[in-house]
């Protein structure tokens, strides 16, 4: 054989051999590179949705009575000059009253028809709102008020004081629950322990009047014929919600 091919062909091999083992030890950079990596990054923990709440039915402390004056006539100054006139006097005497807040309502003017649809005149109607949480000076107050002015409504509510108060309770209670939930989880599903990473509160419950009286129209029920009606003292109850949601994570 030619000496010259012969060293070409050994020349050749080990190029080859050179590159395979350069090539494998690449790889072998490579692989140690990705497990490094793998080894480095942290395991991420399981986080978990929970939700607690905490009810109260609480009896209603507070009232709302509103108090209406209809007048008709044909011409509008004179009979809004009278029912503005009712109204203000009315708010002077509640204010008189210990406990008793006392706003004007609404005040609306309407125009009469005919039944063949022609002007008559003109209706205006105002109101009067008295709220108090001692029930039974606002009840006789009503009752006095009511000689002269037609009882539109009565409701009863829960006043913000015990609202506040109530919610203030029950958060103590929902966090308790929320926390013990958290940690039942967390055992239940073989962690030792919680790490909480959300929290939002949300208060809730019925806190519209409760009515308890709807008066009925100054046209079903005239003032002058009729007597007062009786005022509910008996508020019911309302109810109040306080509801905690989280994100926790469960810890190893």
């Amino acid at each position: 054989m030619n000496p010259n091919r012969r060293l070409a062909g050994l020349a050749a091999r080990a190029a080859v051999a050179c590159a395979a083992s350069l090539a494998l030890g690449l790889m072998s950079m490579q692989a140690a590179t990705a497990a490094s990596t793998l080894t480095s990054t942290p395991t991420s923990t399981p986080t978990l949705q929970l939700d607690a709440m905490a009810s109260a039915t609480i009896a209603n402390d507070e009232m709302v009575v509103v108090l209406a004056v209809d007048r008709d006539g044909l011409q509008l100054a004179p009979i809004n000059e009278a029912v503005v006139s009712q109204l203000n006097a009315a708010i002077a005497e509640a204010r008189r009253v210990d406990g008793v807040r006392a706003r004007l309502g609404s005040l609306s003017t309407y125009p009469n028809v005919t039944r063949e649809g022609k002007p008559n005149g003109w209706r205006v109607r105002g109101e009067l709102v008295l709220e108090s949480r001692n029930l039974q000076q606002l009840s006789q107050l009503t009752g006095r008020l009511s000689e002269k002015m037609q009882l539109a409504s009565v409701a009863f509510r829960l006043s913000s004081e015990r609202r506040r108060a109530e919610e203030d309770r029950l958060l103590t209670e929902a966090a308790k629950s929320f926390q013990n939930k958290a940690a039942q989880a967390a055992t239940a599903f073989g962690f030792k322990s919680y790490q909480i990473r959300e929290l939002s509160l949300r208060p809730g419950g019925n806190f519209q009047p409760r009515p308890v009286y709807m008066g009925r129209s100054a046209e079903a029920m005239p003032m002058a014929a009729s007597a007062p009606p009786p005022v509910p003292t008996d508020g019911g109850e309302s109810e109040v919600v306080v509801s905690v949601s989280g994100t926790v994570d469960l810890m190893p």
